[in-house]
């Protein structure tokens, strides 16, 4: 039999959900779980799991926060809980304009200053870098990250006044490396890690110009601006059928290491912080979708004995971008599965 080839364009596949691939997770299954991934509301058993009660905090009051990923799944949780710490705006970057519509109408409903959504129009492709107000709080940056590199010009721009950026895209191609077509290759490698390098480059280039259009005026230290790379437990723990996936992984904790470093030293007046989260099995329409047996097998290999709920990262993804002694901070959120 075939090995079976799955992808996907969302944050839910940051975790390592290719050690469980058996022959009876079939295309159709997938589909219809990626066809419902950003459809699918938030239930209270899975809000419940969250540590943070909804939302009198406002922790992160006046900032500003780009998630790459966020119409579904980690980096759509982490969307709705930065809003919810009083986020002054969220912009969601994502390749579709219909998901991006989707998505900030969900988050809407937690938005008292939202307005009408616009209907997008199949028959008009939006053009890459197209910049969208979707409410008071919520924007939408059209674009592939994997792309990011013919689209700079309109992703720094975007970037101007951004405080937090997530980084949350993620694809993943389902086969053993013999069988891995190269553009399967090339396309993991240029959404997960590619994507994050520019992005992260373009919020530094950003900080180096408001650097020099404002100067040193204030005595008092400012709010740092904090990066926050959602990256696998596959980036640390082997696995079959996710070398390319694996491998942009792993370079995502080198690209928060090396920048927890670099910006020290280039941005002299300006702090940039530079962290990860390391995820392992989270409750996602795909995990939802397999076979009861097979949940119970991978829940029986995680010492707490579940899987973590998208709620659960978006904790640790506040708790980043708030703390300003958080730096080359990668927090491991797999239920203690790296430890087995």
């Amino acid at each position: 039999m075939r090995p079976v080839r799955l992808s996907t364009y969302a944050a839910t596949m940051s975790t390592p959900y290719l050690h469980c691939l058996r022959p009876q997770c079939t295309r159709r299954m997938f589909n219809t779980a990626l066809s419902t991934a950003y459809k699918t509301p938030l239930t209270p058993q899975t809000r419940n799991l969250s540590s943070q009660s909804p939302s009198t905090s406002t922790r992160l009051a006046g900032r500003i926060c780009m998630i790459t990923g966020g119409t579904s799944g980690i980096g759509f949780a982490i969307g709705n809980r930065f809003l919810q710490e009083g986020a002054e705006r969220i912009i969601l970057v994502g390749r579709s304009y219909e998901r991006l519509l989707k998505a900030a109408s969900r988050l809407c409903v937690h938005d008292e200053g939202a307005r009408d959504q616009v209907t997008p129009d199949d028959t008009a492709p939006t053009p890459q870098g197209t910049l969208v107000e979707s409410s008071d709080r919520i924007s939408l940056l059209v674009g592939d990250v994997s792309e990011a590199g013919s689209w700079l010009r309109e992703l720094e721009k975007a970037m101007q006044p951004v405080d937090i950026l997530v980084n949350a895209a993620g694809i993943s191609h389902s086969n053993i490396l013999p069988k891995t077509s190269p553009e399967e290759i090339s396309q993991t490698l240029r959404t997960n890690l590619e994507g994050a390098i520019f992005t992260s480059r373009a919020l530094l280039r950003a900080s180096l110009r408001n650097r020099l259009k404002k100067g040193r005026t204030d005595e008092t230290r400012p709010a740092s601006k904090c990066i926050i790379n959602i990256s696998s437990l596959l980036a640390l723990k082997g696995g079959t059928g996710a070398v390319p996936y694996a491998a942009s992984k792993a370079g995502l904790l080198g690209l928060t290491r090396s920048l927890t470093v670099e910006a020290a030293s280039s941005l002299r007046d300006v702090a940039v912080r530079s962290n990860a989260i390391v995820p392992g099995y989270i409750e996602t329409p795909m995990i939802a979708d397999f076979s009861e047996g097979q949940n119970e097998r991978l829940k029986e290999s995680i010492p707490l004995g579940r899987f973590g709920a998208p709620e659960e990262i978006a904790d640790a993804a506040v708790f980043l971008a708030g703390n300003e002694y958080a730096n080359n901070c990668v927090i491991n959120l797999d239920g203690g599965l790296s430890a087995v």
